[in-house]
């Protein structure tokens, strides 16, 4: 469809051919005086011309001017034009005041404000800075339906490269969780026009596009729009396979990355948030800690700075009376086996159990349960990792599964009311203590930085599990035979310490197993100081060499070790008779 006659075309060409001729002439004079006039012209675009574009009935008429580029003599000389439209906010390239990936920016930092206070955000002040969101992409979606007719559209500039993937991943991590999910499917729609755009280019790294699937796999992202997104980055990916252009990475603690196996996962839709890639993300997020306090800090900077003044946004969680440990509300069949995750950090490992599609009935694992027909309930301290966690399995309609916040040793409690069995409880990864020699250790590791967040001691009441919390966990798993506690962690030492807890004050005896421990490399400097220190081994019939749930059920940690080739310490306990 032409939007110039070609009588104005060519009269257009007229004037631009003549100036560019007096300007190669030396005659500026009269090439100014050619481009004066052509900046007086104006074109006007009729658009009931266009009905078949969705648009605003209330859209005026499209006024165009003419811009001339200039070419330096180098580049042969001469001049080019093309239209560009006149202050209408719908077509112009300037910055929306309501950017997508700002307001994403300032739903995330309306949570961490909200968190660093002690408080829950007001549910529906979070959804007026939603529905921002939502209008913004909907102003997009037009501009991307007529980019094709008018010239001078910016369909989606400010989504450019990966920012459509960082928009759905701090959504996420905010709880967003849109009623129809229009939010995620049409920022995983940028991201696909995106990857059309560049994504076979050479200046589109194959790390650039792994990037912008895994912040939407990270983000729990599902549907169609997400498998047209694995598909165009899968083409991309076998584009650069094909034409050697594939990084041949070392991607910072990377190692080499295998995209055979990676575009065969993103066609046969396997690829998602339980992926080694993508639980290697959240894991890489969620341990860098001074750069996520970094993130985490300027997202509330941002959000109070913009939109603290105009809006309470939040309110005390004692104003919320409701028991968030009615079973009976919380899940539709309360007569079903129970597991329990405390400390359940981002939810992974129960998200992948409840919804995972291998998590069935185990088959010659110690942990007997077909994962299918239990509940599931996680517990945290931390409102951010629920609010991830609550609004992933949200969006995936997961009616077994869901997530508390609060203290580990009142969950425990509350378990005595639960009306089914509780088959097994998980202590997973919990954040360890700080070990040091002595207290000139502690202080200089201290002074360095050196595991500075952790707990300063295992004694002091600062670290998870105590002996109250796993005599708690006993008691509730002896009302039901076949109860079991799980217990896994990272560092040898926190291991082996729960593990003595457990069985000299809390009253449990472990289970053997087949496939257990006999030998360990001390592979972290931790590892090798309680080694040094005369340290009990995490070695024996009660430390499992083998994972001890579904593929489905993996923590981001246990993924990130695995990668790293480190060590899991995995134990099993039932309560002793």
């Amino acid at each position: 469809m032409q939007l110039l006659s070609v009588e104005k075309r060519n009269e257009i060409d007229n004037m631009v051919r003549e100036r560019s001729e007096a300007r190669w002439d030396g005659d500026y004079k009269r090439a100014d005086e050619l481009r004066d006039e052509i900046d007086q012209i104006c074109v006007t675009i009729r658009l009931d011309q266009f009905q078949s574009i969705y648009l605003d009935s209330d859209l005026d008429d499209l006024e165009y001017k003419v811009v001339t580029t200039d070419l330096p003599r180098s580049q042969g000389g001469g001049s080019t034009w093309e239209l560009q439209p006149i202050n209408n906010p719908l077509f112009n390239n300037a910055k929306s005041e309501d950017n997508v990936l700002q307001l994403a920016h300032a739903a995330l930092g309306m949570v961490v404000s909200a968190s660093e206070r002690g408080i829950d955000v007001n549910e529906q002040d979070l959804d007026k800075l939603v529905s921002r969101v939502e209008a913004r992409l909907q102003s997009l979606k037009k501009r991307k339906a007529v980019s094709t007719f008018f010239p001078g559209t910016a369909a989606a500039g400010e989504l450019h490269g990966r920012k459509a993937a960082d928009a759905a991943f701090w959504l996420c991590l905010a709880g967003v969780n849109p009623r129809d999910n229009f939010i995620y499917d049409e920022l995983a729609q940028v991201a696909s026009e995106e990857l059309l755009r560049f994504g076979s280019k050479n200046s589109c790294r194959s790390k650039d596009i792994l990037h912008i699937v895994e912040r939407f796999a990270m983000a729990g992202c599902v549907g169609s729009s997400v498998h047209q997104l694995h598909s165009v980055a899968a083409d991309c990916l076998q584009i650069k396979m094909m034409n050697n252009t594939t990084d041949s990475i070392q991607d910072g603690d990377d190692g080499s990355i295998d995209y055979n196996k990676i575009i065969k996962s993103l066609r046969d839709s396997s690829f998602g948030l339980h992926s080694e890639r993508s639980l290697l993300g959240l894991w890489r997020f969620s341990t860098r800690q001074r750069k996520q306090r970094v993130f985490f800090e300027n997202a509330a900077r941002h959000f109070d700075g913009r939109f603290g003044k105009e809006s309470t946004m939040l309110h005390s969680i004692d104003d919320d009376k409701s028991d968030p440990y009615e079973w009976r509300a919380l899940f539709k069949d309360p007569s079903r086996p129970l597991v329990v995750d405390v400390g359940s950090g981002m939810g992974v490992s129960l998200l992948g159990l409840a919804g995972g599609k291998d998590a069935g009935t185990t088959g010659d694992e110690e942990i007997q349960l077909d994962w299918n027909k239990c509940n599931f309930v996680g517990v945290d301290l931390s409102r951010l990792a629920i609010r991830f966690a609550k609004g992933v399995s949200n969006r995936w309609e997961l009616s077994n599964l869901r997530f508390i916040v609060g203290q580990a040793e009142e969950c425990i409690e509350r378990l005595s009311t639960y009306p089914g069995p509780v088959k097994l409880a998980m202590i997973q990864f919990p954040t360890p203590y700080r070990y040091t020699n002595s207290r000139e250790d502690e202080e200089a590791s201290v002074a360095q930085g050196y595991n500075s967040q952790l707990p300063e001691d295992s004694e002091a009441g600062c670290f998870m599990v105590t002996e109250k919390l796993l005599r708690l966990i006993q008691e509730v798993l002896s009302r039901d035979e076949n109860g079991m506690l799980l217990v896994q962690s990272n560092c040898e030492d926190v291991a082996v310490r729960m593990k003595n807890i457990a069985e000299t004050k809390a009253g449990f005896e472990s289970v053997e197993f087949k496939n257990s421990v006999i030998s360990l490399d001390a592979v972290t400097q931790r590892a090798q100081r309680w080694v040094e220190n005369g340290g009990d081994r995490a070695i024996g019939k009660s430390f499992s060499s083998l994972p001890l749930l579904p593929m489905s059920g993996r923590t981001e940690t246990e993924v990130a070790c695995l990668l790293d080739e480190k060590p899991v310490h995995r134990c099993l306990f039932v309560p002793r008779d």
